[in-house]
């Protein structure tokens, strides 16, 4: 039988039941205020919830997480979440993420965060689009926050903001100025010249497939970052090292070791290699046919490959396949041949098919650790996926988009076969499984968290509703997918 449900914490318990205590105050203040026809006196409760909790001896990993249980609850209006922002954020408090809030409270959280977030050292902005009207409220968030060292705000960075931290974060290590921005070239020049320039080991900039920032000013980033070891989001870091390789300097190095290219063709593939010396991890977007061989020396951990040749990837694979963990495939031309992967990479603990030709498994040999297998819009006969689902029993997560497996089908795979490990199970359309299936791998695989997609099952609502009233009698934590679809 699947896990149960394990027993709430103490501290979990706890912090549930103060969060509650605190916006059911505010609640209970603000009908009182409105019943007696006064505005409500938000800053007096403030003052008596912080002294309880200070009394209290309150830390500040308290706040911490009560922030973070709060600003993420979808049941909270905006105007509660921004009460206990106010309220809850201090010096003590290292780790805020905003959540989404509407724009008529983006000034206010900015001057907040701005006046009593002194001592944060993560600030993830995401959920608050910064405007330009309020655009000075950032730049006194920047000036004021000394200890930041990892700041996240997407779609907002201009040149002057890039100013602002320049010169005051000389902490920052990981930025994310990712998405449709207006930092030109005059913004990167600040970044590179500023205070964390020695620090900055990880900047998110542009947008996936998009050059709305110049490969000549990520250049820029590559030359004068030291430490620089991830662009995350850019999409056309090999333009860059072939720029800074052919114009620059032909000995440039980097630390670079993510780096993801689109439309790479061989001199773009020479370019990276020769100044990655640090690189496991690439994603190649439609690279030019007959280059992948140029990966041949390098120890890649992380591969994903997108508009490509599957007879390459395999040759590619007997080469290197044996530093691979981690392989994601995207519309891949030609038959592919699992057993050769197995061959050629033994180590994979994570493997992706989406949108391939076809896919093939006729082989005895199998993976050793593989955990997480998807497979989405990729043909393969039923005897394939079965036998290479059967020869790989430590996975975790198995997700395929349309299966022809009957109740016998499964009942013999998970009795024959041991799924111990088995956490998650995906079949988006499995007309032939009825809850028969699902009874079999809820008995049959002791780690089973969660079955999906039960829609595209044989299963009738009054099927879930059994499964369900069982799972709750059984205290299983067991989670039925979607839980919208049936009653």
């Amino acid at each position: 039988m699947s896990k149960k449900l394990p027993v709430r914490t103490l501290s979990e318990l706890t912090l549930a039941e103060l969060a509650g205590t605190i916006v059911g105050s505010i609640g209970t203040m603000v009908q009182t205020s409105l019943a007696f026809g006064i505005p409500p006196d938000y800053t007096l409760l403030m003052v008596e919830i912080n002294s309880y909790m200070d009394n209290m001896g309150a830390t500040s990993n308290i706040y911490e997480d009560l922030l973070r249980v709060i600003l993420c609850s979808d049941s909270l209006d905006a105007s509660m979440r921004f009460c206990c922002l106010q309220m809850l954020l201090n010096e003590g408090v290292q780790c805020l993420v905003t959540d989404i809030f509407p724009l008529a409270y983006y000034e206010r959280i900015l001057q907040v965060i701005a006046a009593q977030g002194r001592g944060l050292r993560q600030l993830n902005m995401k959920g608050v689009w910064v405007k330009e009207e309020c655009m000075c409220f950032m730049f006194e968030i920047v000036k004021r926050l000394p200890h930041l060292t990892r700041l996240t705000i997407p779609h907002i960075a201009n040149d002057n903001l890039l100013k602002h931290i320049a010169d005051y974060s000389r902490s920052m290590r990981q930025l994310d100025i990712s998405g449709e921005t207006d930092i030109t070239e005059i913004g990167i020049e600040y970044l590179c010249y500023g205070e964390c320039r020695n620090h900055l080991t990880v900047v998110d900039i542009g947008s996936l497939g998009e050059e709305n920032i110049c490969h000549t000013d990520v250049a820029l980033l590559l030359q004068n970052l030291p430490n620089l070891a991830t662009l995350k989001s850019y999409s056309f870091v090999g333009r860059s090292l072939q720029y800074i390789v052919e114009k620059k300097d032909a000995n440039f190095k980097c630390r670079l070791v993510y780096v993801h290219d689109m439309e790479t063709d061989a001199a773009t593939l020479d370019a990276i290699v020769r100044t990655c010396p640090r690189l496991e991890d690439i994603y190649l977007d439609s690279p030019e046919a007959g280059i992948l061989e140029k990966l041949c020396s390098v120890k890649l951990r992380r591969l994903k490959l997108y508009k490509f040749s599957a007879y390459e990837l395999l040759g590619l694979a007997e080469h290197n396949g044996k530093s691979l963990y981690h392989l994601t495939v995207i519309k891949g031309y030609g038959p592919l041949e699992i057993d050769r992967l197995v061959r050629s990479c033994p180590n994979l603990i994570d493997l992706d098919f989406y949108m391939m030709d076809s896919l093939t498994f006729a082989g005895d040999s199998s993976f050793t650790n593989l955990q997480g297998l998807e497979i989405l819009s990729s043909p393969i006969q039923k005897p394939s996926l079965r036998r290479f689902i059967c020869h790989t029993t430590t996975l975790r997560r198995l997700a395929v988009d349309a299966v022809t497996f009957s109740d016998e089908d499964i009942s013999s795979m998970v009795i024959e076969h041991d799924f111990y490990q088995l956490e998650d199970v995906w079949f988006t359309s499995a007309p032939y499984l009825s809850i028969a299936s699902v009874e079999i791998l809820m008995d049959r695989c002791p780690e089973l968290q969660s079955v999906g997609q039960l829609s595209g099952w044989a299963l009738t609502p009054d099927d879930v509703t059994l499964l369900r009233g069982i799972l709750k009698s059984c205290n299983s934590s067991l989670v039925l997918s979607p839980a919208s679809i049936f009653p």
